[in-house]
């Protein structure tokens, strides 16, 4: 008898650390790329999820957002741009990220100068090029062609995370996510929908994850009204399906001769 309970109390052990082995093998990381501190409000229920399940989530900003004056009072400049960093670090800490990773660049469009706009570009591509490796992630996540709002920005910061993975041969090795939307959606943009036909991915979330993220955009101060604050919190909470959409970018290999 003793023997037999020896047997199974082995096993159990056996069996837990197996499963703990198991889990700890499950453990993602996870990487998005944005253009603006608070671009990762997009799919904030999401990243919050994976971090509270242990996984960490890494957010890339590219520029500090130094000219969002939309709403905030303070004229643009670097005062604003440290402003909407805090904010972002904020969003973050809240979420359970890690704190964002701020590239510095100034702007990623003509406003700035043809020129200048170029140098910016590749300076976008030479800083992801340099710190993908180094967080080494198991998805990265990004706005799609659309740019989650047709923003000039969002769609430049995608794309260049899509031409970095095509040019260095990274489409399998670090594998590519665009969140994407439903046709009709509220607060988003009326054009930035996608066929559900391409839908890869669909990912669901808590309530609690839901709350995290209307917490997360009370950090952003500078960017929103307390009316618009109360409007998005009021239609996520009216939105039960509690889901999200992405879509995988994929490449199909093997050379033709014609098309």
């Amino acid at each position: 008898m003793r023997m037999l309970n020896k047997i199974i109390l082995c096993l159990l052990m056996t069996s837990i650390s197996f499963c703990n082995a198991q889990s700890t093998q499950k453990k993602k990381t996870i990487l998005f790329v944005g253009a603006h501190p608070d671009d990762e409000t997009a799919i904030s229920e999401v990243l919050n999820k994976y971090a509270r399940l242990g996984h960490k989530v890494f957010v890339i900003i590219a520029t500090n957002g130094k000219d969002g004056t939309r709403v905030t009072k303070i004229p643009a400049g670097d005062s604003l741009g440290l402003l909407r960093q805090g904010e972002s670090a904020c969003g973050c800490k809240t979420l359970g990220l890690e704190p964002p990773i701020f590239l510095g660049i100034e702007r990623l469009d003509t406003k700035i100068g043809v020129g200048k706009y170029f140098k910016a570009h590749q300076e976008l591509l030479d800083s992801l090029k340099l710190r993908i490796p180094v967080i080494n992630p198991d998805i990265i996540i990004a706005a799609g062609p659309d740019g989650d709002t047709h923003h000039s920005e969002h769609i430049v910061v995608s794309g260049a995370v899509t031409e970095l993975l095509l040019a260095e041969g990274w489409v399998e090795k670090y594998p590519l996510y665009y969140f994407a939307w439903e046709k009709g959606m509220i607060s988003v943009d009326p054009g930035s929908y996608m066929d559900p036909r391409y839908f890869n991915v669909k990912i669901s979330f808590s309530a609690e994850d839901e709350k995290k993220a209307i917490e997360a955009l009370h950090c952003y101060v500078t960017q929103y009204t307390a009316e618009e604050l109360k409007e998005e919190a009021d239609r996520k909470l009216k939105d039960a399906a509690n889901t999200q959409y992405f879509r995988k970018f994929v490449v199909l290999k093997g050379l033709r001769e014609e098309f």
